[in-house]
């Protein structure tokens, strides 16, 4: 593996273009996200894809993803396991509200946002892999760029919480069910020649009170036998839905439930709550990819000198070798001037620590 010390990275998304996307109808449960028409719109993915992928490279990213350009939602995209019945709709396991309440303030719902209630599709029998989700995407991200690649799938914890189960019974063994299943999805993006596989884990936030007995268990059954890079990422929410965010307290455990997982790499947020350097204590040993870009609408673009400045403070926590520079979380919503002006900022800020501390 090449040296990643000081490397940048998105977390995943990248931003959609209005001409493909209806922001505003983001969590609708038809096909009204699209904007293109269905003859069209696989291509139209695609040229998405691509126009995602040139601008990480124009703006000098070191890891390059598809953008998730073909994504409507990271989690629903791997609702196709066998087992969930995507038809019929029935009530999501109760989120702690205690666990993030008080930290984070959500935007109210539009009348055209149309966001999921408090439900999701019903697990109706054993939770198996029924093949390839996201493996077609990521060949076209590897034919496409020469650098190295990072590949997202949802995590175990995260789907668990966002589905009916009217199976199992119990959380925990629908969350190693769904691990099972994803481990063989994450083993087929290795085989394809993924440089990173990201686990996204929010809920392990949001509903660490459900999820703290059986999280690291299931990002180890998620991982088992996988030799590729691998990272897990752990949020605060998009900016987009959640207008303020403060330090979370509990952030800190739910960051300790993945440094005793077998994951290489945490990528957590940490611009816009206004984490410092201490949070990085929970960590571990795993490598850290640094959110140090707020995504949120009105947030200025970050200068390169702030960026430097903030990564430099980390460094008097991690190593040098495990640092890595990113955004808070995805940018699928951000203007694409505005995504572009900040990832460029980034590149230039780990190109310059890079030179700073004789990384070639």
């Amino acid at each position: 593996m090449v040296n990643l010390a000081l490397t940048s990275q998105l977390v995943g998304s990248y931003a959609k273009p209005p001409w493909i996307a209806d922001h505003e109808r983001a969590y609708a449960l038809d096909e009204s996200w699209w904007r293109v028409p269905p003859e069209y719109l696989d291509e139209a993915k695609r040229d998405a894809a691509l126009l995602a992928i040139r601008e990480q490279e124009r703006a000098g990213l070191d890891v390059i993803t598809d953008g998730e350009q073909r994504r409507q939602s990271f989690t629903a995209y791997f609702f196709r396991l066998n087992g969930i019945d995507l038809t019929h709709w029935g009530p999501r396991a109760d989120r702690s509200s205690t666990d993030v309440a008080g930290f984070v303030e959500r935007r109210a719902p539009t009348t055209r946002t149309a966001l999921f209630p408090n439900s999701g599709p019903t697990v109706t029998g054993p939770i198996s892999w029924a093949g390839p989700m996201s493996v077609d995407d990521f060949r076209f991200l590897r034919r496409s760029t020469r650098r190295l690649t990072k590949a997202m799938v949802a995590g175990p914890a995260t789907l668990a919480i966002r589905l009916s189960d009217q199976y199992y019974g119990d959380l925990s063994r629908l969350m190693f069910a769904i691990a099972d299943a994803m481990n063989q999805e994450i083993k087929a993006l290795e085989a394809a020649g993924a440089d990173i596989i990201q686990l996204d884990e929010p809920e392990i936030h949001f509903s660490l009170s459900l999820v703290r007995g059986a999280a690291t268990e299931a990002i180890d059954r998620a991982l088992h036998g996988v030799s590729a890079r691998t990272a897990v990422h752990i949020c605060y929410g998009y900016a987009r839905t959640t207008t303020a965010k403060r330090v979370n307290p509990k952030y800190a455990e739910a960051l300790e439930l993945i440094a005793a997982s077998r994951a290489d790499e945490i990528s957590l947020e940490y611009e816009q709550p206004g984490h410092e350097p201490d949070v990085l204590t929970h960590c571990g040993d795993k490598a850290v990819i640094l959110g140090l870009l707020n995504n949120a609408l009105d947030a200025p673009i970050e200068t390169v000198d702030h960026i430097v400045a903030r990564a430099r403070r980390a460094l008097d926590v991690i190593p040098i070798e495990r640092l890595r520079l990113a955004p808070d979380c995805g940018m699928w919503f951000l203007p694409r001037e505005q995504a572009f002006r900040k990832i460029s900022a980034l590149a230039l800020a780990a190109a310059a620590l890079r030179n700073e501390y004789g990384i070639g």
